[in-house]
């Protein structure tokens, strides 16, 4: 993997950068602590009005093209946007942002609204019930939110994009930018492609989906209300098959059969927490049929490994099958 970019980068800097954003021009306080998340550390500074931002500064994205790490930004300001349009209520508002590596900072960032909150602690034991039953309702409804606010109907139909996705993989492959996967991978990806899309989906609308909505990136309060969702440099427009799967957390941690027992009942938790409200619910109703087959998971792992190449490779060296851990070892025990 290519070295981080190392050019000279001037924190103490970050307050009179972000200060062009505010009508009042008010130069804001750099708080001393900073958090790293994902491909960015986020800075927090505080003005004297309370008002506090986020500035998110790409500092840990790999890459050996400056042009590169700008436009992996510029792509999350594009999703910021569009949820602004929206009554969204728990993605960051955006206040600003530098494109540039010959800015003030030495690198560049975006500004945004900071989020009260700390990151949520999510394991199979903790948070107990009815908490957990709690938290996971609350991100059906923000999952539900995010498919109805950010809704568009004029991107075509899902088979196209996703065929678009294993074309342009091909590609890569040949020009040996995907050393671990063969063509033959690709088209045994391809091959299944009618299996596990939904046809009363095709059509669907598109609608954006953070790409990584785990604990990490969600925030609580001390009575785990949720306070916000953070961190959507992984964020796009997708089809509703895509975005209406269950968050990252809910997936299997490996592909391996069955789920266990406690990622069942959260399964089960989040799941009844999205039936619809009224009859008339359509994008509640196709989310429901995207958890209702009973190969899920395998879709699920198929749909990840479109946009993960460890996730090809694991499917493509499993024979594009999920191993039952169950079977496994009845068949172990048999053979003695």
């Amino acid at each position: 993997m290519a070295p981080i970019l190392k050019p000279n980068f001037y924190p103490e800097n970050i307050p009179l950068a972000v200060s062009a954003f505010r009508l009042d021009g008010q130069v804001p306080v750099l708080n001393q602590q900073h958090f790293d998340g994902g491909q960015c550390r986020i800075f927090k500074v505080e003005f004297l009005d309370g008002e506090s931002w986020a500035v998110r500064i790409p500092l840990h994205l790999q890459s050996d093209s400056q042009d590169a790490i700008i436009n992996v930004l510029r792509d999350e300001q594009v999703v910021l946007q569009e949820i602004g349009k929206t009554t969204f209520a728990w993605a960051p508002k955006l206040h600003g942002s530098s494109f540039k590596f010959d800015n003030p900072v030495g690198y560049p960032f975006l500004a945004l609204s900071w989020i009260e909150g700390s990151p949520l602690t999510w394991t199979a034991d903790y948070p107990p019930r009815p908490v957990r039953d709690k938290v996971l309702a609350q991100i059906a409804e923000i999952q539900r939110s995010l498919i109805e606010c950010t809704q568009n109907s004029n991107r075509g139909p899902a088979t196209k994009y996703f065929s678009r996705v294993i074309d342009n993989k091909i590609t890569r492959v040949r020009n040996g930018r995907l050393p671990d996967i063969t063509e033959q991978d690709c088209l045994d990806q391809r091959s299944l492609l009618s299996r596990v899309l939904h046809p009363e989906l095709e059509n669907a609308p598109f609608a954006i989906d953070h790409g990584d909505l785990a604990p990490l990136n969600i925030l609580v309060d001390s009575d785990y209300n949720i306070t916000g969702v953070v961190d959507w440099g992984f964020a796009s427009m997708v089809p509703l098959q895509l975005a209406g799967r269950m968050p990252r957390f809910l997936q299997l941690s490996e592909p391996t059969l069955p789920p266990d027992v406690t990622l069942q009942e959260d399964r089960k938790t989040y799941i009844t927490s999205l039936e619809p409200q009224s009859s008339t619910s359509q994008i509640t109703f196709w989310i429901s049929l995207i958890h209702s087959p009973d190969d899920v998971d395998f879709r699920h792992c198929y749909l990840e490994s479109l946009i993960s190449k460890g996730m090809h490779f694991t499917l493509a060296r499993l024979g594009w099958k999920l191993p039952n851990r169950e079977r496994s070892k009845a068949a172990h025990r048999g053979s003695f």
